[in-house]
C-alpha cells in the first residue's frame, strides 16, 4: 500500500546521503581550493619515502604517471581488495588487463576505466569529487591508445589517505551497538541495519564534532547518525533504507567522506536528560559474503554551550512532474519570513535521484535583489551525494531560490516520490539558529520540509 505523503515525504529526508557511493576526499588549502597531493612520476629516489607512510615505493607494471592518477584519484575504494562495494581492484597492470565485472566482462578493465573518466551522466571520480583534469585524462588516454603495456618503472607516489581525518577537539561519546552485527551469507547484496544509543546529561550539551568509526571496510557503505523522540534497541536490527518517519537525521557518512564540525557559533543540542541517537548502517556484501561489523560514530559534546543550536531545512519542492523524455528545470522560490532574523547557512547537501543532472540556491535579497550563489552543483549524481560547507547569512524578506534539472530517457511522467525511480528536489541546508518546529492539532505548521513543501515553482 501506498503511504501518506506526509509519510513518505519524512521518511526520504534521510536519502540525502543514503546513496552515496565511493569518493575519495581531497585535502583544501588555506583558500578552500581542493589540492592535490604530490606525486613523482620517475624512478624512485628513498629520499621521497614519507615516514608517515603515505609516500610508497611501488612497482605496479604501470607507467609511474599512470600509478600516480590511479593512486590518488582512485584507489580509495578500488584497491588490491576493493571496499566499500568498488567491483574491481585499479592498482596493478594485472587488474587493468582482466575482463570487467559482471555484465562488462566483454571487455577489459583499461576500457572501462577510459569510459567512465569521459562519461558526464555516470563520470569517475563520481560527484561532489572533481572530474579528472584535461592532463589526468590525456595520461591515461595515451597510455591505452599506445597499446596499455606494461612498464618495468619502480615509482614513489602517494598512497590513497586511509581512514576519517581525526578529530580536532577530543571525543567523549562513543555511539555503537551493544554487539557486532554478521551479515546473512544468503541475504541480499544491500543489507540495512539499526540501532539505538540513549544518552544521559545532567545538563544541556552541544555537540560540535562527529567522526564515524568504520569497523570493517570490505562490506560497510555508508553510516546515518539520527537523533529521534523515544528509545530504540541497542541490539542491531534489520530496517528500511529510508529509516523511520520519527528519526531526525543529523549527520552521515560514505567512502571518501570525513568528519563533520560544526562553525564556532552552533551545535547540535543534547538537552538535559536523555537523548535517543539511532544510527543506521548500510552493508554491501557484492564482494564477501561473510563478515561482521560493529561501526558506529564518535561525538565531541560540550557543557559550554555556543551561542545557537543548529538544524537542518530542506529548500526546492515536493511538486514537480517530469515529462517523458525531456530535460526538464524547476524553479523553486521560498520568502523568508520574520522568523529567519540573524538566520547563517554553513552546510548544504543537494538531494535527488537517478534522473537529477544539476541543482543550485541562490539568495535574492530583499526579494528581488540581484541573485547570489549560495550552492550550485552542476554535475549531480545520485551515486555520490555529500555535505558541502557554506557561510552565508539570510534575513527576513529575502527569497531562496532552488533550481533543479532532470533529464527523463523514459516513456513515463516521474513525479516526486521516496522511490529510487520516483524524484526528489531537496537541497539540505544546516543553519543557526534553529527554528523551532510548529505544529497545530499535531499538523506541521513549520517544520523542516516547510520551505521545499510551501515554495513557488516554474517550470524553465
Amino acid at each position: 500500500m501506498k503511504r501518506t505523503f506526509d509519510t513518505a515525504l519524512i521518511t526520504s529526508c534521510v536519502a540525502a546521503v543514503a546513496a552515496v557511493a565511493c569518493t575519495l576526499a581531497e585535502p583544501l588549502d588555506a583558500e578552500g581550493s581542493k589540492r592535490r597531493p604530490n606525486t613523482n612520476t620517475g624512478e624512485v629516489n628513498a629520499n621521497d619515502t614519507d615516514t608517515s607512510g603515505t609516500r610508497i615505493e611501488t612497482a605496479t607494471g604501470l607507467p609511474c604517471d599512470v600509478d600516480a592518477i590511479l593512486k590518488t584519484r582512485c584507489q580509495t575504494c578500488h584497491g588490491s581488495e576493493p571496499q566499500f562495494g568498488a567491483s574491481a581492484p585499479l592498482v596493478t597492470w594485472d587488474d587493468l588487463q582482466k575482463p570487467g565485472p559482471g555484465a562488462y566482462a566483454n571487455k577489459k578493465v583499461y576500457e572501462l576505466v577510459k569510459e567512465r573518466i569521459a562519461d558526464d551522466a555516470r563520470p569517475m571520480p563520481p560527484s561532489p569529487q572533481p572530474r579528472l583534469t584535461s592532463d589526468e585524462r590525456a595520461t591515461i588516454e595515451k597510455w591505452i591508445a599506445s597499446g596499455a603495456e606494461s612498464s618495468p618503472a619502480t615509482c614513489t607516489n602517494e598512497a590513497p589517505k586511509d581512514g576519517v581525518k581525526p578529530l580536532s577537539c577530543k571525543p567523549d561519546q562513543v555511539l555503537k551497538a551493544s554487539r557486532p552485527y554478521s551479515l546473512k551469507p544468503d541475504g541480499p547484496t544491500d543489507q540495512y541495519v539499526c540501532f539505538g544509543v540513549d544518552v544521559n546529561v545532567p545538563k544541556k550539551r552541544h555537540v560540535i564534532g562527529l567522526a564515524p568509526l568504520v569497523d570493517n571496510k570490505q562490506i560497510v557503505h555508508h553510516i546515518l547518525l539520527f537523533r529521534t523522540n523515544k528509545a530504540v534497541s541497542p541490539e542491531p536490527f534489520e530496517c528500511d533504507a529510508f529509516g523511520s518517519a520519527a528519526w531526525t537525521l543529523v549527520a552521515g557518512w560514505a567512502p571518501g567522506g570525513d568528519n563533520l564540525e560544526l562553525p564556532k557559533e552552533a551545535g547540535f543540542p543534547e538537552e538535559a536528560g536523555t537523548t535517543h541517537w539511532v544510527l543506521q548502517i548500510h552493508y554491501n556484501n557484492s564482494n564477501t559474503k561473510t563478515g561482521s561489523d560493529q561501526s558506529g560514530y564518535e561525538l565531541c559534546t560540550t557543557e559550554d554551550l555556543r551561542p545557537h543550536d543548529a538544524s537542518v531545512l530542506a529548500f526546492g519542492s515536493t511538486k514537480f512532474d517530469i515529462p517523458p523524455r525531456a530535460t526538464h528545470t524547476i524553479r523553486c522560490d521560498y520568502r523568508l519570513d520574520k522568523r529567519f532574523e540573524g538566520v547563517k547557512f554553513f552546510n548544504a547537501s543537494p538531494h535527488m535521484h537517478v534522473l537529477g543532472q544539476s541543482m543550485s540556491t541562490e539568495r535574492l535579497p530583499g526579494g528581488n535583489g540581484t541573485p547570489e550563489t549560495i550552492f550550485e552543483q552542476k554535475n549531480f549524481s545520485f551515486e555520490a551525494q555529500a555535505n558541502y560547507p557554506i557561510d552565508k547569512s539570510v534575513a527576513p524578506g529575502d527569497v531562496i531560490r532552488t533550481r533543479c534539472t532532470w533529464k527523463n530517457p523514459g516513456d513515463t511522467r516521474v513525479g516526486f516520490g521516496e522511490g529510487t525511480g520516483d524524484e526528489m528536489c531537496f537541497n539540505f541546508i544546516g543553519y543557526y539558529p534553529a527554528i523551532p518546529d510548529r505544529t497545530i492539532l499535531g499538523l506541521p505548521v513549520f517544520t523542516w520540509v516547510t520551505p521545499s513543501h510551501s515554495a513557488s515553482c516554474t517550470v524553465e
